[in-house]
């Protein structure tokens, strides 16, 4: 089931948007195989404030002149449930932008052996319509956290905004949180992973391989798709082609 963006605060694009996401070889078999969407826990994720409010938005509750006047106490109680709030929303990362990326690719990929999938933002709501979990899509926020407030009163916020050093990544993300809108679980306690059912030639566009790859790559890539009896087309990217004048 999908959130829309006045149940919750979220940030959908305001028209239809192309996003990719960029995986290995072996993530992208396993999409094909399973036939399942992977969503990893928050608290996974490489980038240390990811789910945290704000420096700038714990500091002002702190000041004694807030008008909440909060106690110590409480701002240390708000700071513990956005660290037990990592274990429990479950995050699909994708990249919006009209044209594939070069940072994408060398940030997204261990090998040259690799694929963007291209999708859009309609097919992944799609998608997420069609679940039993409830889950939203955002578009990510980047703002200074030494001097942006992240608001508070709401449960995805830390999760929805982002330190101006990642604004390259241009992010849309689909997050499912744990406990539904009337508090009851979702998703078992203690996963680090969540996947929704997913039809593969429904979410999928087309498959660009990778700019780095060898010709026998994207040769399997077209294999492994016809195997699957899927109707996807494959793009070689010329990203790094030398132009032709």
């Amino acid at each position: 089931m999908l959130m829309h963006d006045h149940e919750e605060g979220l940030f959908p694009p305001l028209q239809n948007r192309t996003i990719w996401r960029y995986v290995d070889f072996t993530k992208f078999v396993s999409l094909l195989e399973c036939q399942q969407l992977w969503f990893a826990r928050a608290d996974q994720f490489e980038d240390p404030y990811e789910g945290t409010w704000s420096t700038a938005g714990i500091k002002l509750l702190r000041d004694p002149s807030h008008p909440l006047q909060l106690p110590p106490t409480a701002v240390d109680q708000i700071v513990s449930f956005s660290t037990q709030q990592r274990e429990e929303m479950f995050i699909s990362c994708w990249n919006a932008s009209e044209h594939e990326s070069a940072a994408m690719w060398k940030l997204y990929l261990q090998s040259n052996e690799g694929v963007a999938i291209r999708s859009d933002y309609d097919s992944l709501a799609a998608v997420l319509e069609r679940s039993s979990l409830k889950a939203g899509i955002s578009m990510v926020q980047y703002v200074d956290y030494e001097r942006v407030v992240v608001p508070f009163g709401n449960a995805f916020f830390p999760f929805l905004y982002k330190r101006l050093s990642f604004a390259h990544e241009n992010e849309l993300r689909a997050v499912i949180w744990a406990i539904d809108s009337i508090n009851r679980p979702q998703i078992q306690k203690g996963s680090t992973a969540v996947t929704i059912d997913v039809k593969a030639d429904e979410l999928i566009k087309s498959v660009y391989v990778s700019p780095a790859a060898p010709k026998w790559f994207g040769q399997l890539i077209e294999q492994v798709i016809r195997r699957y009896g899927l109707q996807i087309l494959v793009v070689r990217s010329t990203l790094y082609d030398r132009p032709l004048f």
